[in-house]
Protein backbone atom coordinates (compact mmCIF):
# COMPACT_ATOMS: atom_id res chain seq x y z
CA UNK A 1 0.00 0.00 0.00
CA UNK A 2 1.77 3.35 -1.17
CA UNK A 3 1.87 6.27 1.62
CA UNK A 4 -1.46 8.62 0.20
CA UNK A 5 -3.46 5.61 0.08
CA UNK A 6 -2.53 4.64 3.94
CA UNK A 7 -2.87 7.85 5.02
CA UNK A 8 -6.23 8.33 3.78
CA UNK A 9 -7.09 5.16 5.55
CA UNK A 10 -6.73 7.76 8.77
CA UNK A 11 -8.07 10.38 7.83
CA UNK A 12 -11.24 9.74 9.75
CA UNK A 13 -9.14 9.05 13.04
CA UNK A 14 -6.82 12.05 12.56
CA UNK A 15 -9.99 15.21 11.92
CA UNK A 16 -11.27 12.85 15.22
CA UNK A 17 -8.74 13.96 17.29
CA UNK A 18 -8.36 17.51 15.20
CA UNK A 19 -12.08 18.39 16.29
CA UNK A 20 -12.14 16.92 19.58
CA UNK A 21 -8.86 17.02 21.11
CA UNK A 22 -7.68 19.99 19.31
CA UNK A 23 -10.50 22.74 18.35
CA UNK A 24 -13.02 21.06 20.95
CA UNK A 25 -16.41 22.95 20.09
CA UNK A 26 -18.81 23.39 22.07
CA UNK A 27 -22.86 22.88 20.81
CA UNK A 28 -23.69 25.31 18.54
CA UNK A 29 -20.31 27.21 17.95
CA UNK A 30 -19.72 27.98 14.68
CA UNK A 31 -17.00 26.17 12.90
CA UNK A 32 -15.63 27.26 9.42
CA UNK A 33 -13.18 24.28 7.89
CA UNK A 34 -10.91 26.11 5.07
CA UNK A 35 -8.95 23.90 2.13
CA UNK A 36 -7.84 24.40 -0.94
CA UNK A 37 -7.76 22.00 -4.52
CA UNK A 38 -4.02 20.60 -3.58
CA UNK A 39 -5.46 19.07 -0.76
CA UNK A 40 -7.08 15.87 -0.52
CA UNK A 41 -10.79 16.72 -0.36
CA UNK A 42 -11.39 13.69 2.32
CA UNK A 43 -9.39 15.40 5.16
CA UNK A 44 -11.63 18.67 4.69
CA UNK A 45 -14.59 16.30 4.50
CA UNK A 46 -13.97 13.92 7.43
CA UNK A 47 -12.85 17.46 9.32
CA UNK A 48 -16.78 18.73 8.37
CA UNK A 49 -18.14 15.31 9.69
CA UNK A 50 -16.46 15.20 12.60
CA UNK A 51 -17.16 19.02 13.46
CA UNK A 52 -21.04 17.95 12.92
CA UNK A 53 -20.98 14.90 14.93
CA UNK A 54 -19.15 16.86 17.73
CA UNK A 55 -22.35 19.53 17.34
CA UNK A 56 -20.64 22.52 16.05
CA UNK A 57 -22.01 24.74 13.17
CA UNK A 58 -19.81 23.62 10.97
CA UNK A 59 -19.65 25.03 7.57
CA UNK A 60 -16.67 24.32 4.54
CA UNK A 61 -14.91 26.22 2.02
CA UNK A 62 -12.81 25.29 -0.97
CA UNK A 63 -10.36 27.50 -2.70
CA UNK A 64 -7.74 27.32 -4.93
CA UNK A 65 -3.98 26.16 -3.89
CA UNK A 66 -1.62 29.48 -4.61
CA UNK A 67 1.56 28.76 -6.23
CA UNK A 68 4.60 28.64 -4.20
CA UNK A 69 5.99 31.61 -2.82
CA UNK A 70 3.31 34.22 -5.05
CA UNK A 71 1.34 36.50 -2.28
CA UNK A 72 -2.29 35.91 -2.10
CA UNK A 73 -4.86 38.24 -1.50
CA UNK A 74 -8.01 36.84 0.21
CA UNK A 75 -11.70 37.79 -1.52
CA UNK A 76 -14.22 39.28 0.50
CA UNK A 77 -16.40 36.19 0.60
CA UNK A 78 -13.65 33.97 2.44
CA UNK A 79 -12.77 37.24 4.23
CA UNK A 80 -16.32 37.83 5.79
CA UNK A 81 -16.54 33.96 6.45
CA UNK A 82 -13.63 34.35 8.43
CA UNK A 83 -14.49 36.98 10.27
CA UNK A 84 -17.65 36.08 11.35
CA UNK A 85 -16.17 32.32 12.33
CA UNK A 86 -16.16 31.54 16.71
CA UNK A 87 -13.65 28.53 15.22
CA UNK A 88 -11.70 28.06 12.15
CA UNK A 89 -9.20 25.34 10.75
CA UNK A 90 -7.10 26.56 7.75
CA UNK A 91 -5.91 23.19 6.02
CA UNK A 92 -3.65 26.10 4.40
CA UNK A 93 -1.29 28.26 5.84
CA UNK A 94 -0.40 31.28 3.26
CA UNK A 95 -2.04 34.87 2.83
CA UNK A 96 -5.10 34.59 5.32
CA UNK A 97 -3.07 37.08 7.91
CA UNK A 98 -5.11 40.11 7.75
CA UNK A 99 -8.35 38.12 7.78
CA UNK A 100 -7.41 36.05 10.72
CA UNK A 101 -5.94 38.82 12.61
CA UNK A 102 -8.93 40.55 12.55
CA UNK A 103 -11.25 37.33 13.52
CA UNK A 104 -8.93 36.94 15.93
CA UNK A 105 -9.55 40.48 17.66
CA UNK A 106 -12.71 39.39 17.37
CA UNK A 107 -12.26 36.50 19.81
CA UNK A 108 -12.15 33.60 17.37
CA UNK A 109 -10.09 30.58 17.72
CA UNK A 110 -7.76 29.55 14.65
CA UNK A 111 -6.17 26.36 14.36
CA UNK A 112 -3.57 25.94 11.04
CA UNK A 113 -2.23 23.47 9.63
CA UNK A 114 -1.06 22.17 5.67
CA UNK A 115 -0.97 18.84 4.86
CA UNK A 116 -0.11 18.93 1.29
CA UNK A 117 2.66 16.95 0.54
CA UNK A 118 3.28 15.99 3.90
CA UNK A 119 0.09 13.51 4.13
CA UNK A 120 1.89 10.75 5.89
CA UNK A 121 3.72 13.24 8.18
CA UNK A 122 0.54 15.02 10.06
CA UNK A 123 -1.01 11.79 10.55
CA UNK A 124 1.92 10.43 12.50
CA UNK A 125 2.82 13.57 14.14
CA UNK A 126 -0.64 13.83 15.36
CA UNK A 127 -1.22 10.05 16.24
CA UNK A 128 2.15 8.37 17.27
CA UNK A 129 3.84 10.38 19.30
CA UNK A 130 3.99 10.83 22.76
CA UNK A 131 2.49 14.41 22.87
CA UNK A 132 2.17 14.40 26.61
CA UNK A 133 6.36 13.76 27.38
CA UNK A 134 6.91 16.57 24.06
CA UNK A 135 4.89 19.16 25.75
CA UNK A 136 6.82 18.62 28.82
CA UNK A 137 10.28 19.47 27.05
CA UNK A 138 7.95 22.01 25.50
CA UNK A 139 7.47 23.68 28.39
CA UNK A 140 10.80 23.25 29.99
CA UNK A 141 12.11 25.13 26.87
CA UNK A 142 9.61 28.14 27.79
CA UNK A 143 10.80 28.42 31.29
CA UNK A 144 14.22 28.39 29.73
CA UNK A 145 14.46 30.86 27.51
CA UNK A 146 12.07 33.74 29.62
CA UNK A 147 15.22 33.36 32.04
CA UNK A 148 17.33 33.85 29.46
CA UNK A 149 19.21 37.30 28.54
CA UNK A 150 21.16 36.38 25.44
CA UNK A 151 20.93 33.80 23.18
CA UNK A 152 23.54 32.68 20.73
CA UNK A 153 23.04 30.39 17.75
CA UNK A 154 25.90 28.67 15.29
CA UNK A 155 25.60 26.10 12.85
CA UNK A 156 27.94 23.92 10.74
CA UNK A 157 26.73 26.18 7.52
CA UNK A 158 28.11 29.51 9.48
CA UNK A 159 25.17 30.72 11.19
CA UNK A 160 26.72 33.19 14.14
CA UNK A 161 23.71 35.58 15.48
CA UNK A 162 22.86 36.68 19.26
CA UNK A 163 19.73 38.49 21.04
CA UNK A 164 18.54 38.88 24.22
CA UNK A 165 15.52 37.03 25.23
CA UNK A 166 14.51 38.60 28.32
CA UNK A 167 12.32 39.87 28.94
CA UNK A 168 9.86 38.33 26.50
CA UNK A 169 7.84 35.92 27.55
CA UNK A 170 7.35 31.98 25.33
CA UNK A 171 4.36 30.74 23.49
CA UNK A 172 3.89 26.92 23.75
CA UNK A 173 1.96 25.83 20.66
CA UNK A 174 0.93 22.62 21.36
CA UNK A 175 -1.67 22.39 18.58
CA UNK A 176 -4.70 22.81 21.71
CA UNK A 177 -7.25 25.45 20.87
CA UNK A 178 -8.04 26.75 24.88
CA UNK A 179 -8.93 30.26 24.80
CA UNK A 180 -10.16 32.83 22.51
CA UNK A 181 -8.00 35.14 20.07
CA UNK A 182 -5.58 32.29 20.38
CA UNK A 183 -4.25 31.07 17.07
CA UNK A 184 -2.05 27.20 17.17
CA UNK A 185 -0.29 25.32 14.30
CA UNK A 186 -0.44 21.55 14.52
CA UNK A 187 0.35 18.98 14.60
CA UNK A 188 2.81 20.36 17.46
CA UNK A 189 4.66 21.10 19.28
CA UNK A 190 6.73 24.20 19.17
CA UNK A 191 7.64 27.12 21.61
CA UNK A 192 8.16 30.72 19.98
CA UNK A 193 9.59 34.06 21.21
CA UNK A 194 10.23 37.50 20.04
CA UNK A 195 13.87 38.33 20.64
CA UNK A 196 14.57 41.98 22.11
CA UNK A 197 14.24 43.31 18.03
CA UNK A 198 17.05 45.82 18.26
CA UNK A 199 19.13 43.23 19.81
CA UNK A 200 19.39 40.34 16.95
CA UNK A 201 22.49 40.52 14.67
CA UNK A 202 25.02 38.23 13.07
CA UNK A 203 24.16 35.89 10.04
CA UNK A 204 21.63 33.62 9.70
CA UNK A 205 22.65 30.78 7.30
CA UNK A 206 19.44 29.24 5.29
CA UNK A 207 20.36 25.29 5.79
CA UNK A 208 16.61 23.90 5.22
CA UNK A 209 14.26 25.44 3.63
CA UNK A 210 12.36 28.74 4.01
CA UNK A 211 8.35 29.72 3.22
CA UNK A 212 8.95 31.13 -0.72
CA UNK A 213 11.08 28.08 -2.08
CA UNK A 214 10.71 25.16 -0.16
CA UNK A 215 13.60 22.71 0.39
CA UNK A 216 16.99 24.94 -0.12
CA UNK A 217 19.84 22.72 -2.05
CA UNK A 218 22.59 25.08 -2.23
CA UNK A 219 22.41 26.96 1.89
CA UNK A 220 22.45 30.99 1.62
CA UNK A 221 23.04 33.96 4.17
CA UNK A 222 20.55 36.56 5.40
CA UNK A 223 22.74 39.55 7.08
CA UNK A 224 20.92 40.74 10.44
CA UNK A 225 21.54 44.36 12.06
CA UNK A 226 19.29 45.27 15.12
CA UNK A 227 16.74 42.77 14.13
CA UNK A 228 16.42 43.87 10.54
CA UNK A 229 17.65 41.82 7.17
CA UNK A 230 20.37 44.02 5.81
CA UNK A 231 21.26 41.55 3.04
CA UNK A 232 21.03 38.16 1.27
CA UNK A 233 23.92 36.87 0.42
CA UNK A 234 24.60 33.29 -1.85
CA UNK A 235 23.69 31.58 -4.65
CA UNK A 236 20.74 31.35 -7.38
CA UNK A 237 18.36 31.07 -4.05
CA UNK A 238 19.47 33.62 -2.12
CA UNK A 239 18.78 35.54 -5.73
CA UNK A 240 15.12 34.24 -6.01
CA UNK A 241 14.78 35.14 -2.04
CA UNK A 242 16.43 39.08 -2.13
CA UNK A 243 13.43 39.46 -5.48
CA UNK A 244 10.55 37.99 -3.53
CA UNK A 245 11.82 40.46 -0.70
CA UNK A 246 11.92 43.25 -2.64
CA UNK A 247 8.59 42.60 -4.45
CA UNK A 248 6.47 42.98 -1.66
CA UNK A 249 7.22 46.43 -1.43
CA UNK A 250 7.05 45.97 2.48
CA UNK A 251 9.20 47.12 5.30
CA UNK A 252 7.79 44.81 7.53
CA UNK A 253 9.02 41.78 6.26
CA UNK A 254 12.35 42.30 6.69
CA UNK A 255 12.05 42.49 10.33
CA UNK A 256 12.19 39.22 12.59
CA UNK A 257 9.57 38.75 14.50
CA UNK A 258 9.81 35.74 16.61
CA UNK A 259 11.61 32.28 16.61
CA UNK A 260 10.47 29.06 17.34
CA UNK A 261 12.09 25.66 18.44
CA UNK A 262 10.74 22.35 16.79
CA UNK A 263 9.94 19.56 19.10
CA UNK A 264 8.38 16.56 17.68
CA UNK A 265 10.64 13.56 17.00
CA UNK A 266 7.99 12.84 13.99
CA UNK A 267 9.54 15.46 11.54
CA UNK A 268 11.95 16.23 9.41
CA UNK A 269 12.63 18.55 6.31
CA UNK A 270 10.12 18.06 3.45
CA UNK A 271 9.87 22.06 2.40
CA UNK A 272 6.53 22.17 3.91
CA UNK A 273 6.44 24.33 7.10
CA UNK A 274 3.91 22.36 8.55
CA UNK A 275 6.73 20.15 8.95
CA UNK A 276 10.11 21.56 8.71
CA UNK A 277 9.66 24.19 11.59
CA UNK A 278 8.63 21.46 14.00
CA UNK A 279 11.36 19.06 13.39
CA UNK A 280 13.18 18.00 16.81
CA UNK A 281 15.75 20.65 17.58
CA UNK A 282 15.32 22.43 14.19
CA UNK A 283 14.84 26.51 14.73
CA UNK A 284 12.33 28.32 12.51
CA UNK A 285 13.43 31.87 11.86
CA UNK A 286 9.97 34.22 11.33
CA UNK A 287 10.09 37.86 9.58
CA UNK A 288 7.38 40.07 9.05
CA UNK A 289 4.03 40.32 10.06
CA UNK A 290 4.29 39.56 14.39
CA UNK A 291 1.91 37.85 16.52
CA UNK A 292 0.84 40.62 19.13
CA UNK A 293 0.75 38.02 22.09
CA UNK A 294 4.69 37.88 21.60
CA UNK A 295 4.96 41.13 23.02
CA UNK A 296 6.92 42.22 20.49
CA UNK A 297 7.58 46.06 18.29
CA UNK A 298 7.67 44.93 14.31
CA UNK A 299 3.78 44.80 14.99
CA UNK A 300 1.20 43.21 11.76
CA UNK A 301 1.71 43.42 8.36
CA UNK A 302 0.69 41.88 5.49
CA UNK A 303 2.97 39.18 4.78
CA UNK A 304 5.30 36.93 6.55
CA UNK A 305 8.04 34.17 5.63
CA UNK A 306 9.78 31.28 7.96
CA UNK A 307 13.07 30.30 7.24
CA UNK A 308 14.69 26.78 8.57
CA UNK A 309 17.83 25.65 10.20
CA UNK A 310 18.15 21.55 10.65
CA UNK A 311 20.58 21.54 13.33
CA UNK A 312 21.40 24.82 14.94
CA UNK A 313 23.62 24.53 18.25
CA UNK A 314 21.76 26.87 20.55
CA UNK A 315 23.27 28.42 23.72
CA UNK A 316 21.27 30.01 26.54
CA UNK A 317 23.84 32.33 28.12
CA UNK A 318 26.77 30.31 27.27
CA UNK A 319 24.89 27.06 27.91
CA UNK A 320 24.06 24.38 25.23
CA UNK A 321 20.62 23.81 25.40
CA UNK A 322 20.00 22.01 21.85
CA UNK A 323 22.72 20.97 19.26
CA UNK A 324 22.84 18.22 16.36
CA UNK A 325 19.27 17.58 15.99
CA UNK A 326 18.97 16.75 20.10
CA UNK A 327 18.15 18.14 23.01
CA UNK A 328 20.56 18.58 26.11
CA UNK A 329 19.57 15.78 28.47
CA UNK A 330 22.48 17.52 31.17
CA UNK A 331 18.95 20.42 30.91
CA UNK A 332 16.13 17.97 31.77
CA UNK A 333 15.01 17.26 28.44
CA UNK A 334 13.70 13.82 27.85
CA UNK A 335 15.04 12.23 25.36
CA UNK A 336 12.06 10.93 22.15
CA UNK A 337 13.05 9.14 19.28
CA UNK A 338 10.36 7.71 16.69
CA UNK A 339 7.19 6.41 18.68
CA UNK A 340 7.44 3.00 17.35
CA UNK A 341 4.57 1.42 18.59
CA UNK A 342 2.18 3.47 16.31
CA UNK A 343 0.23 1.45 14.04
CA UNK A 344 -0.10 4.58 11.53
CA UNK A 345 3.89 3.63 10.37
Amino acid sequence: MNTNMRTVLYWQEFAEVTVNKCIRPEIGDPLLIITNTGNDINLATACLDAGIRAGADTQMMVISRPHQGVPRKVGPILADSIRNSKLILVLDTRGFEEAIDEARNRGARVLVTDVHGVEDYVVRALLDVDVEAMNRNAELVAELWEQTKVCRVTSQQGTEVSFELMPRKCKVGDAILSEDGEIDFYPGTQVTIAPVEETINGTIVVDASDSVQGVISTPYSLIVKNGVISAVDGGEEATVMRRWLKSLNDETIYKICHVSLGLNPQAGISGNMTEDERKLAALDIGFGSQNPEYGGTVGLGPYHEDIVMATPTIYLDGKEMSGDGELNPDMGFEQLRKYLGGHHQ
